[in-house]
């Protein structure tokens, strides 16, 4: 018995040679280093006879304290790995002091600190990002917090760009090409310190829009009176939304938006687009390019392009045609020369007819049909021009634009002698000679100045010698009255009487 007591004793006296653990182990930081681990740091515990700090975590899964590892008692800080943060979800954690077995552990806290989690979230339309993070409310000083935001440009070191009391903060003036790392630091006592946490590090780059560094109108040229091509060249490695064509008159040059092109992966950036509400006959249009990105912002407006309008007038009195044209306007390489070209009515194709340098800024043309004796008199006529050589992006060929062609018809054009001599050498038949008309009918008569018929042929190429009827007995001298008579091949009716006098 008396050994029994001797023992127990002995245990009671060693168990109070140790103090219990009743204090509250004092976290200071929580903080997320550069390569993302986990470190904490506490105050040292004021309990005696501390054997470790062991660190526990909240199981997200089931809500118990469950033990991650243990340090010895000179130690007031902890690193978590970054896999084991992952694996286990830790996101809050809590230290307690153990002071042996059969003591016990100091008593949890009431709250379980944790990092700062620091996101981000890029705004493409104005070059900028938001950054976002929650509050770091674990120091024993109290809630007064400021906030350090620090950022890395492409790998130059961290500076501080900014403090705020809140948990947002925008950084503004993102560049294209370039490589940005932010965290936040929390600082105690609105700044004064001693103790700091910081949170995890967020990458920012290559996510920003991208204007284009070109868009070129390549032309405008007339189809046909109602319809206009206009091709462009994109920068189809920029970040734009759709492509506005707009028109003006060029007497008026008030732009409006005729046409969207939609941009999508893969889109040729030659870029043609064919306007079907115009005059072009009637009118000149002026065209240029809008690039509109995925904010709805213009980034860059085209060049603009002149559509040619050509206007042509019939002079019947001098068998000419006046050609005038406006020039266009604005290629690269400008214009090297106006090349007219002109169809008759009967002909299969254009021909070129003159070459205009553009270096004259001659703009008109005088076409002398004298010779074209035979046709309907009408005339279809075109302007085209064509660009100096320059170098283009993509590598575009020369330019070249057409104007809508131009048609003027010169209406029968007849003329008549008044006397003719059968034994003259140079005028010894009577018949009237006409230009520009093919004919449907023709009726050629002379009549006596008693109305007896003496001549008809329907004929066109037959003339009156001043026989009767071409082979009978020579008529007298005198007077002799003619009528001709015939439809156009538009199969318009033209008359014509008259005198003309026979002389021997």
């Amino acid at each position: 018995m008396k050994k029994i007591f001797l023992i127990l004793f002995i245990l009671f006296s060693s168990f109070a040679g140790y103090s219990q653990c009743t204090t509250v182990v004092v976290i200071d930081t929580v903080s997320v280093l550069p390569n993302g681990d986990l470190i904490i740091g506490w105050q040292p515990s004021p309990d005696v006879g501390i054997i470790s700090y062991d660190i526990y975590y909240l199981n997200p899964n089931t809500g118990a304290k469950d033990s991650l590892d243990a340090v010895n008692s000179g130690t007031t800080f902890y690193i978590i790995p970054y896999d084991t943060i992952v694996k286990y979800q830790i996101t809050e954690i809590v230290v307690v002091a153990n002071c042996g077995a059969g003591v016990g552990t100091s008593p949890f806290g009431i709250n379980f600190p944790q990092a700062m989690i620091l996101t981000n979230q890029i705004n493409f339309c104005s070059s900028s990002t938001t950054l976002n993070w929650t509050a770091y409310d674990d120091f024993n000083s109290g809630t007064n917090v400021l906030y350090q935001v620090f950022v890395d440009v492409n790998g130059s070191g961290f500076m501080l760009a900014g403090t705020t009391n809140s948990l947002t903060y925008t950084y503004n003036g993102l560049v294209i090409g370039s490589t940005y790392r932010f965290f936040i630091r929390a600082v105690e006592n609105n700044g004064a310190g001693p103790f700091t946490s910081s949170s995890n590090i967020v990458d920012v780059s290559g996510n920003f829009l991208k204007d284009p560094n070109f868009l070129y109108l390549f032309t405008a040229t007339v189809i046909d009176s109602s319809q206009v091509l206009v091709q462009f060249f994109a920068d189809t490695a920029a970040d734009i939304k759709h492509y506005n064509i707009k028109r003006a008159l060029s007497d008026n040059i008030v732009f409006s938006t005729v046409y969207s092109v939609s941009d999508f992966n893969g889109m040729n950036p030659l870029v043609s687009y064919y306007d079907e509400s115009v005059d072009a006959k009637n009118n000149s249009y002026i065209y240029e390019i809008e690039a509109i990105n995925q904010c709805n912002q213009s980034k860059i407006t085209s060049n603009i392009a002149k559509t040619i309008k050509l206007t042509v007038v019939a002079d019947i009195a001098s068998s000419t045609n006046q050609l005038n044209w406006t020039f266009y306007e604005d290629w690269q390489g400008t214009v090297k020369e106006y090349q007219i070209y002109r169809q008759a009515k009967d002909e299969m194709s254009f021909n070129l007819i003159a070459t205009i340098p553009a270096s004259t800024t001659v703009n008109s043309y005088i076409d002398d049909v004298t010779n074209q004796l035979q046709g309907t008199g009408e005339f279809c006529y075109k302007i085209l021009a064509i660009e100096q050589n320059t170098v283009h992006v993509g590598n575009l060929p020369m330019a070249t634009s057409v104007s809508g062609e131009v048609c003027v018809k010169h209406e029968p054009f007849m003329y008549i002698a008044n006397a003719f001599e059968p034994l003259s050498e140079f005028n010894a038949t009577f018949k009237p000679s006409a230009i520009f008309f093919d004919l449907t009918t023709y009726q050629f008569i002379i009549f006596d100045r008693w109305g007896q018929k003496v001549f008809e042929t329907n004929n066109r190429d037959e003339g009156w010698n001043g026989k009767f009827n071409n082979s009978g007995n020579n008529l007298p001298m005198g007077a002799y009255v003619y009528f001709i008579q015939f439809n156009s091949n538009s199969d318009k009716e033209f008359q014509k009487r008259g005198t003309v006098t026979l002389i021997r």
